[in-house]
C-alpha cells in the first residue's frame, strides 16, 4: 500500500487478505471514514458473493468504488457491434458487458453471446496484439469449451468477441439443485479438468476460472466459458488500462495476486479452489489452514452456497482432501503438475485406485488393492465401540474357559475390569458437556492409555488388551507413532506375563503390529512378522487368525507370490467360515475379498468356485442387492468366462449390470467394467451385433470420464478386438493404436499395467497382417523389453508374445523360426493354470500354416484336427471360427493328399453357414464362398 491516502482499490485488496475479525481491526484504523469503509465492506461482500455474474449496474458502483475508468453506458437493444445485432444485456463483468445477440448467416439466425469490452484499443499494436490472441482463442475447439465465434474492434475503439451462447447454471447451483452425490460432482469437476488441459495444450490459459465461468446445461453437459479472455483484457490500449484486475481475487492462486507470471498452474490453483467449493460448498482458500473434510458438519439451520446432505466428511477425508490441498499449493511447482494430472487423480479417486497427492506407501496401496478399510474414529461414540472390542475379547474367553472354571473365573474378571476401566474413561466424554468441551478421538486415546499405565491394580492382561485396541484407533486416526508405541507396550506387557504364541491376545497385537508395519511402508518386515505367526495359528480358529492369514495373503500378493497369497486367502476363508459360522455375513465377505482376490492374481478355477458359492450364500441369506453384490456377480462371469464355463455367463452380466444401474448414475465406471465383460464374452460368442450395442453405450459411459482416460481406453482395446474378430484390420489397427495412445497417458496406474503390455502385443498382429512389418517389429521389441521371460505365469502375454513373434516370421519368410517361437508358446500355454482357448487356437493356426509353408502337410493335418478340437471345446457357438479351421484343415488334407477327407471338410464347414465376414479371404477361396 502507497504510503499517501490509500485508494478504495488498495483497502479492498489490503482487506481481503486478511480474515474477518483482523479485517475489522485493519478497516478500523485505516478507513476512518465511514462512507469509505461502506464502499470497501460492499466490495468484500460482493467478492464472497458466489451468485456471479453481477446483476446489471453493479458492476458500475463497483468500478466506480475502485476509482477512475471509463466505463460507457449500455447500448441499447437493436443497436449494431460488427456484424452483430445486440438483442439484451444478460450480465455484467469487470471490464465488459455481456449481451444476447443475433446475426444472420446464409439465411439462418445465429444467437451468441458478445461481449463488449469497455476498455479502447485506439493503437495500431494493441489492434493487432487483440487480433492475435483471439486469432489463437478461435482455433481453441472442445466440447467442453465455449467457443469463440469471432472478435474484432468496433468504430468505437471497442474490442469485441462473439461467443457460443450457454444456457445453463453455474457448476456450483447446478450440483445443488440437482442434489448431485459426491461421485457425480467429482464427475462433473473431471470433464472441467479435461477441458482446461485440452487449452493447456493449445498454449491458452484461463486465468480467470471460477463457477460463473462454468455452466453446466439442463442436459448436464459441461461448458467452460471466457478461455483466454482474461489475457485479452490485461492488455492495455492506449490512452486506457484496465482498473479492474483481470481475474476474480477470491480464485486467484498467490503468483497472480503479486503480479508474478502466470501459467497453467494458475489455471490449476483455481480448480483447486472451485474443487473445494464444489465438494464443501465454500470457498476452502481462506487461509485458515483448515482440511476441506473439516469444513463439512452434520445438517444445520445455516444456509450454504451449496447442499452438502449427499456429502459427508468421511467421504472427503483422506483422498480427497490431499487432492484440493496439493491444487492450493502455494508454490505452484508442488501443485499438480497439468490440468490432467488432477483429472487423473480424481479419476484415480473414483475407482479407489491410489492417487498421486497421497504419499505412495505401499500399505496406501495395499489398502486399496484389497479393499481393506477401517474408518476412522470420528466421534466419541465411535471410539465407545472399538474400545468394547476389548471387552468383547475378554467375554469371549469367559465363555471359551466355561468348563473350566479357575480360567472361567479370571476371564471375567478381566471381562468386568474391562468395563469398569471404560465406563471411567467415557464419563470424561459425557453427552452433558458442551460441544466444544468435549474430547477428540485422539484425546482419549491419549487419556486412556496414561490411566492404563497409571493404575497399578489393573491386570496386566487387561492393560496388554486395552493398549492393542488403543494402538488400532490411534492407527485408524492416523497417529502412527502413537500407535506403534502403544502397541510395542502392549507385545512387551503380553510377553511378560508369558502369553502363549496360539493365545488370542497374542495373534491379535501380532496382527496388529503387522497392519501398522504395513501403514508405514515396512511390507517386508510384516510380511516375516505373519510368516513367525504361521505355526501358532495351526488349530487356532479365532478372528485374530483369520486376520492373520489374511494379512499374510495380502504381503504374499505384493511380493508376487500368487500362488501362496491365493492359498492363504483360501485358508483365511476356511477358518473365518469355522470362526463366525458359514452362513455369517463375515465369512460371506471374507469370501468375496479372497475371491476377488483369485481373480485379480488370474486364478480364475479358485475365484470361480469360492464367488459361485458366495453369490449362492448372497441369494439364500436374502442380503441386499446392492453394488457390493453387483461386483461379485461381474467377477463370477469373468471367472466363468476364462474356464471356460459359457453357460450363464451372459445372465451374470445382465443381472450385474441392471443391479449397478439401480444403484445410481455414480457408479458409471463400475457399469461400464460389467459392459465390457458382457462384450468380451459376446466378441468370443460370435454375437456381435450385440456386442456392438454393448461397446457403444460402454463408450458413451466411460467418456464422461475423459477422452484420454483408462476408462475409454480399456473399452477401445474391446472396440479393436471386435473389427479384428471380423477381420477389419485397418479399423482394427486405428483403434488399437488409439487404445495405446490413451493407456499410455495412464501407464502409472496399476489398474491399466496390464493392458497397456497387451495392447502393444494386439496392435502388432494388426499391423503383421497389413503387412507393416517393420511397425511390428520395433512393437514387438518394445513389447519384450516389458514382458520378459515369465514362463510361470498365469498371464498369457508371455505365451501370446511367442505366438506373434512367430506370425511375424512367417510374413518375412522364416518359416523354422516361426514353428520354433510357435512351439514355444503353445508349451507356455500349456503350463498356464487356466486355458486359454482363443489364444492358443489361433497360435495352433499360424503353426498349420507355417508347417504348409514348410511342405511338412501331414504334421499340419494333424494340428488342424486339434485346432478344430479344441475350438470346438471351448466354444461350440462360434461358427465363423470352426468354418474356418475346417477350412484350414481341407487345405493341410489337401497337401497331404487326401482329396476325400478335404471334401468332407468343405462340406462339414457349409453346414455351419457361418457369416461370410467372419472369414479370411483363403478359407472363402477354399469353400467356395
Amino acid at each position: 500500500m502507497s504510503s499517501s491516502i490509500p485508494t478504495i482499490r488498495e483497502l479492498f485488496e489490503a482487506a481481503i487478505a486478511l480474515d474477518a475479525p483482523a479485517r475489522a481491526e485493519f478497516l478500523e484504523q485505516h478507513c476512518p471514514d465511514p462512507e469509505r469503509r461502506a464502499q470497501v465492506e460492499a466490495l468484500i461482500a460482493a467478492d464472497e458473493d458466489a451468485g456471479e455474474p453481477l446483476q446489471t449496474g453493479a458492476i458500475d458502483r463497483m468500478a466506480s468504488a475502485m476509482g477512475p475508468t471509463r466505463l460507457r453506458p449500455s447500448l441499447p437493444a437493436g443497436s449494431r457491434v460488427g456484424p452483430f445485432e445486440l438483442q439484451e444485456v444478460i450480465g455484467e463483468g469487470g471490464s465488459s458487458t455481456v449481451f444476447h445477440a443475433v446475426r444472420e448467416v446464409e439465411g439462418v439466425t445465429q444467437h451468441v453471446a458478445l461481449k463488449l469490452m469497455r476498455c479502447s484499443l485506439y493503437s495500431p499494436d494493441a489492434q493487432r496484439a487483440f487480433r492475435r490472441e483471439q486469432h489463437a482463442l478461435i482455433q481453441l475447439r472442445h466440447p467442453n469449451i465455449a467457443r469463440m465465434i469471432e472478435g474484432g474492434v468496433n468504430e468505437s475503439g471497442l474490442p469485441y468477441i462473439a461467443l457460443e451462447l450457454v444456457v445453463g447454471s453455474t457448476i456450483t447451483d447446478y450440483v445443488r439443485t440437482h442434489q448431485l452425490g459426491l461421485r457425480r460432482r467429482l464427475h462433473l469437476f473431471s470433464v472441467v479438468c479435461l477441458a482446461v488441459e485440452a487449452a493447456h495444450r493449445a498454449l491458452i490459459v484461463h486465468r480467470d476460472l471460477k463457477p460463473s465461468n462454468v455452466l453446466v446445461t439442463e442436459d448436464g453437459e459441461v461448458k467452460l466459458l471466457d478461455f483466454g479472455i482474461a489475457k485479452l483484457l490485461a492488455e492495455d490500449g492506449e490512452g486506457s488500462h484496465t482498473q479492474m484486475p483481470a481475474f476474480t481475487p477470491a480464485y486467484a492462486a498467490p503468483e497472480q495476486q503479486s503480479g508474478g507470471p502466470t501459467t497453467t498452474a494458475t489455471d490449476v490453483y483455481a480448480l483447486g479452489v472451485l474443487l473445494g467449493e464444489i465438494v464443501t460448498g465454500e470457498r476452502v482458500n481462506d487461509g485458515s489452514g483448515r482440511t476441506p473434510s473439516s469444513r463439512i458438519s452434520a445438517p444445520s439451520g445455516s444456509a450454504r452456497p451449496v447442499a452438502l446432505h449427499h456429502v459427508t466428511r468421511k467421504q472427503v477425508r483422506g483422498d480427497l482432501d490431499a487432492i484440493i490441498l496439493k491444487a492450493l499449493e502455494a508454490d505452484p511447482l508442488r501443485r499438480y503438475a497439468s490440468a490432467g494430472r488432477l483429472a487423473e487423480d480424481i479419476e484415480r479417486l473414483l475407482c479407489s485406485q491410489p492417487v498421486s497427492a497421497q504419499p505412495p506407501s505401499r500399505w496406501y496401496r495395499a489398502h486399496k488393492f484389497m479393499l481393506r478399510h477401517k474408518g476412522g474414529v470420528a466421534t466419541t461414540v465411535a471410539f465407545l465401540l472399538a474400545i468394547l472390542a476389548a471387552l468383547g475379547l475378554a467375554l469371549w474367553q469367559a465363555r471359551l474357559a466355561r468348563e473350566q472354571t479357575v480360567l472361567a473365573e479370571q476371564a471375567s474378571s478381566r471381562a468386568k475390569t474391562t468395563l469398569a476401566f471404560i465406563v471411567n474413561v467415557l464419563q470424561t466424554a459425557s453427552a452433558d458437556l458442551p460441544k466444544d468441551q468435549r474430547p477428540t478421538p485422539e484425546a482419549l486415546v491419549r487419556e486412556a492409555a496414561k490411566n492404563a499405565r497409571d493404575d497399578p491394580e489393573l491386570d496386566p492382561l487387561v492393560r496388554a488388551q486395552l493398549f492393542t485396541t488403543l494402538a488400532e484407533i490411534a492407527r485408524s486416526n492416523g497417529e502412527n507413532r502413537q500407535a506403534e508405541l502403544l502397541i510395542d507396550e502392549a507385545i512387551e506387557g503380553l510377553h511378560e506375563q508369558g502369553s502363549s504364541p496360539s493365545s488370542p491376545e497374542w495373534i491379535a497385537a501380532l496382527v496388529s503390529k503387522g497392519n501398522l508395519l504395513h501403514d508405514t511402508d515396512r511390507t517386508a518386515e510384516a510380511d516375516q512378522l505373519m510368516l513367525g505367526l504361521l505355526p501358532a495359528l495351526e488349530g487356532v480358529d479365532t478372528e485374530g487368525a483369520v486376520s492373520a492369514l489374511m494379512l499374510y495373503s495380502a504381503t504374499r500378493a505384493y511380493a508376487e507370490d500368487t500362488d501362496r497369497a491365493v492359498e492363504f486367502g483360501t485358508r483365511a476363508l476356511q477358518k473365518a467360515q469355522r470362526v463366525f459360522g458359514v452362513d455369517s455375513l463375515n465369512a460371506v465377505y471374507t469370501a468375496m475379498y479372497v475371491g476377488l482376490l483369485a481373480n485379480k492374481l488370474k486364478h480364475y478355477v479358485e475365484g470361480e468356485s469360492i464367488l459361485s458359492d458366495v453369490v449362492a450364500r448372497w441369494r439364500r441369506l436374502g442380503l441386499p442387492r446392492n453394488e457390493v453384490l453387483a461386483r461379485c456377480l461381474f467377477h463370477l462371469a469373468k471367472a466363468r468366462h476364462k474356464i471356460g464355463k459359457a453357460a450363464g455367463v451372459e445372465t451374470l452380466y445382465r443381472e450385474g449390470i441392471a443391479l449397478m444401474r439401480s444403484v445410481g448414475d455414480e457408479s458409471f465406471y463400475k457399469i461400464s467394467m460389467g459392459l465390457r465383460g458382457l462384450a468380451d464374452f459376446q466378441i468370443d460368442m460370435e454375437k456381435f451385433a450385440e456386442a456392438k450395442a454393448v461397446l457403444d453405450e460402454a463408450g458413451k459411459i466411460s467418456g464422461k470420464v475423459g477422452e484420454d482416460s483408462s476408462e475409454v481406453a480399456l473399452t477401445r482395446l474391446l472396440q479393436a478386438r471386435w473389427h479384428e474378430e471380423r477381420n477389419e484390420w485397418a479399423e482394427a489397427e486405428r483403434t488399437y493404436r488409439s487404445a495405446h495412445a490413451a493407456l499410455a497417458k495412464n501407464a502409472d496406474q496399476g489398474a491399466t499395467d496390464a493392458e497397456f503390455s497387451r495392447v502393444k502385443l494386439d496392435w502388432s498382429r494388426a499391423l503383421i497382417e497389413l503387412g507393416r512389418l517393420d511397425e511390428a517389429t520395433t512393437l514387438l521389441a518394445h513389447s519384450k523389453i516389458a514382458l520378459g521371460e515369465s514362463s510361470g505365469s498365469n498371464d498369457i502375454a508371455s505365451p501370446d508374445f511367442h505366438c506373434i513373434s512367430g506370425e511375424l516370421d512367417m510374413a518375412n519368410n522364416r518359416f523354422e523360426s516361426a514353428v520354433a517361437n510357435l512351439d514355444r508358446g503353445l508349451d507356455l500355454f500349456a503350463k498356464l493354470d487356466v486355458a486359454v482357448p482363443s489364444s492358443e487356437v489361433r497360435c495352433r493356426r499360424s503353426r498349420v500354416n507355417a508347417l504348409l509353408a514348410l511342405n511338412r502337410a501331414h504334421d499340419a493335418r494333424l494340428e488342424a484336427a486339434k485346432a478344430f478340437t479344441r475350438q470346438q471345446e471351448a466354444s461350440p457357438q462360434a461358427k465363423g471360427k470352426l468354418a474356418g479351421l475346417l477350412a484350414l484343415r481341407a487345405r493341410a488334407e489337401q497337401a497331404d493328399a487326401d482329396p476325400s477327407a478335404a471334401a468332407a471338410s468343405i462340406e462339414q464347414a457349409r453346414l455351419l453357414a457361418a457369416p461370410v465376414e467372419l472369414l479370411s479371404t483363403a478359407d472363402r477361396t477354399t469353400l467356395e464362398l
